[in-house]
């Protein structure tokens, strides 16, 4: 159950660590953790703070259930996205567009799918914290480029560049690796009175 499982070396060149990178991804059945989400300007000024619970569970569903500044939850599961806003008391769904292939969330759900998007632009390696910078092959990715951050083999922090230069930065703690998630827990079902925009 924990990382140490997974297949992940640190002594390997750029080729061989991407192929390792997806190795270790390829051996995560389900993800679950705590995470804190900051959103910067282009200037690095924070322009929100959010907070809760994220889940994977493979081949393809995904959560997100935010519990700070306000309820809201993002589930990626048969092609859609679909998005509640508590306060709002809307609920919009979404195709799982092009653009969001190149998501890391995707990347996590198909691994197969991070060197097709991106390259590995550097890497730094000390002590027990190994960090890989990856920048887009192409130019219809959601984000230019993406650092991801592993803390003694375990998947602790992500950044994420957009075209304008902000970026979102997501830490995780609490991680548990490959324990049963039940399809049940991760069902969204439409609240009583919601407004609801299908855009599907």
């Amino acid at each position: 159950m924990l990382i140490n499982i997974l297949a992940f070396d640190l002594a390997h060149s750029s080729t061989e660590t991407s192929l390792k990178i997806n190795d270790y991804l390829n051996e995560i059945l389900s993800f679950q953790a705590s995470f804190q989400q900051t959103i910067f300007s282009s200037e690095n000024n924070v322009i929100d703070y959010s907070e809760g619970s994220f889940f994977i569970k493979k081949p393809d569903r995904i959560t997100w259930n935010f519990t700070v500044p306000s309820i809201k939850k993002i589930i990626v599961y048969d092609q859609k996205i679909t998005t509640y806003d508590a306060n709002l008391n809307q609920v919009l769904i979404v195709p799982f567009s092009d653009q969001y292939q190149s998501s890391f969330a995707n990347i996590l759900l198909k691994n197969d799918s991070l060197m097709s998007y991106y390259r590995i632009n550097s890497e730094t390696v000390n002590d027990n914290v190994y960090s890989v910078v990856l920048v887009q092959k192409g130019s219809n990715n959601l984000f230019t480029r993406m650092k991801i951050t592993f803390v003694e083999k375990l998947l602790t922090k992500i950044k994420l560049w957009d075209t304008s230069g902000q970026s979102i930065g997501i830490s995780f703690n609490d991680i548990i690796l490959n324990a049963t998630i039940s399809d049940a827990s991760l069902r969204f079902s439409i609240p009583d009175g919601a407004d609801v925009v299908d855009q599907t």
